[in-house]
Parts: C-alpha cells; sequence; structure tokens
C-alpha cells in the first residue's frame, strides 16, 4: 500500500485533487467538494475519508485565519464567546458522525457534496444580500450559529458562507472582521472536530500528510499565479466539479 492507498497512482490523483482543493478553499471556497469524494473513490470508507480530509485541509483554514490576527485583534471581548457555542456545535457534529453507524453518513455524503457545491455556487449572492448589522435576537443567532458549526463537526463543506450569515444576524457590522472572526471560528470547529477524529483512530495519516502538501501548494499557487484567473470562473469549476462528483456518487450508492 502507498500511504493508505493501495496503488501509486491513486495516490498522484489524491495529491492532485488536494491541490485544486487548497486552491479552490483560496480563492472560491468549495475544497472539500474536491477532495472528499476522491478520497471515497480511491476506496476510503466515508467516514475516514471525511475525518481524514479534514486534518488534511486544516492548515489552509489555520492560514487564513492567522491572516486575519491583527483585524480579529480589535474586537470587542464580547464576540469571544461565540467560540463556546461553535466549539460545542463542531465537538457534538463530530461525534455524531462517529457514534451513527457509517452506512448511514455513507447514503447522505453525496447529497452533503451536492448541496455544498450549490452553496459555493450562491456564495456570492449572499454576500450581496447580507445585511450589515442585522436585527436578529442574540440567542436565535447563537442558536443558529451551533446548528452551523455542528453541521461543521459532521461534514462541513460550505460552512463558511453560513457562519458570515449568521455574524451578521448577531450585528457584526464590519465586514472584514466578520470574514476574519469566520475563520477564526471555522478553525474552532474543525480543530475540536479533528481532535475528536484523531482520539478515536479514524484518520488515515498517509493519506492526510498528502493532502497537507497538496492542499498547501495549492493554496501557495493560487497566491502567486491563480489570481490571474477570474474567481467567477474559478468558482464555476469547483462548483461544476462538486456537482459531477456528487452526482457519481449518487450513482455508485444508489444505481450500481
Amino acid at each position: 500500500m502507498f500511504f493508505g492507498l493501495e496503488d501509486f497512482w491513486q495516490l498522484g490523483i489524491v495529491f492532485l485533487a488536494a491541490v485544486l482543493a487548497g486552491a479552490g478553499n483560496a480563492v472560491a471556497g468549495g475544497g472539500t467538494n474536491l477532495s472528499f469524494p476522491i478520497l471515497v473513490w480511491a476506496g476510503l470508507p466515508p467516514v475516514e475519508a471525511n475525518a481524514t480530509n479534514s486534518v488534511g485541509l486544516s492548515s489552509g483554514s489555520g492560514a487564513a485565519a492567522w491572516s486575519y490576527r491583527e483585524r480579529i485583534g480589535e474586537a470587542k471581548p464580547v464576540w469571544w464567546w461565540l467560540v463556546l457555542p461553535t466549539a460545542l456545535g463542531g465537538a457534538l457534529g463530530a461525534w455524531l458522525l462517529l457514534a451513527l453507524p457509517p452506512e448511514w453518513f455513507g447514503i447522505i455524503a453525496p447529497f452533503l457534496v451536492i448541496g455544498a457545491a450549490i452553496l459555493v455556487g450562491l456564495e456570492p449572492v449572499f454576500r450581496r444580500h447580507i445585511r450589515i448589522g442585522g436585527e436578529a435576537g442574540p440567542g436565535l443567532a447563537v442558536a443558529a450559529l451551533f446548528l452551523v458549526s455542528f453541521y461543521g463537526g459532521y461534514f462541513g463543506a460550505g460552512m463558511g458562507i453560513l457562519i458570515l450569515l449568521v455574524l451578521s444576524l448577531l450585528g457584526m457590522k464590519d465586514l472584514h472582521l466578520a470574514n476574519g472572526f469566520k475563520n477564526m471560528l471555522a478553525v474552532a470547529v474543525k480543530g475540536i472536530a479533528i481532535l475528536i477524529f484523531i482520539v478515536q483512530g479514524r484518520v488515515i495519516w498517509g493519506v492526510a500528510i498528502v493532502l497537507v502538501v497538496g492542499a498547501t501548494a495549492g493554496g501557495w499557487l493560487a497566491g502567486h499565479l491563480i489570481q490571474k484567473v477570474d474567481q467567477a470562473i474559478l468558482r464555476r469549476g469547483v462548483v461544476a466539479m462538486g456537482l459531477g462528483m456528487g452526482t457519481i456518487m449518487v450513482v455508485r450508492q444508489y444505481l450500481l
């Protein structure tokens, strides 16, 4: 076996998917829609593929949060309390993923990929209609953040735009600050979920290392080379690949 995969050529395809996922996350989002289906195609069980993918793409989320460290530092202390429902939701989502029969996740995983691809495609629409400084009650908004974090711990593709929407409902008026906090809360969700995955032994480390290297390379390329590519074109590519891979997963799960 090669780093947890049966064939060396599968390892190469996983690495290429990680590069594309890293680039997609850096510019358009939706990297999980590229890498997760490839891991399932390569033979990883869906739950282990999800856990390994979370670890493999985590470096990009951490880097994004770090890049906003000065902006985040300007936030009032009250905003930091949001880490609590976020971490709790992520922990419960990860726990549920591992507690339920793995066949259940395999059944719904294709639709999660398709739904996340649609969400990535609609992100520009959501951003245009985000009402900074909304009037939703804090209890309702925090509950929404908990549910989004729960989804993030369970799967998480497309989670970023949902967190951004909740922050707008809570009244975070600075969109740049909201972006920074979105990245930080995403790290909280994935960080606690990854810890649970590691403790439970669900991470295939050879594949995770390949994902980390590929996603880091993809993020670097996006920062230095892919800037010349129109973001709308790149986003459409990510959405098309996500929809295509999700459809293939549906066919394999239900028709073959």
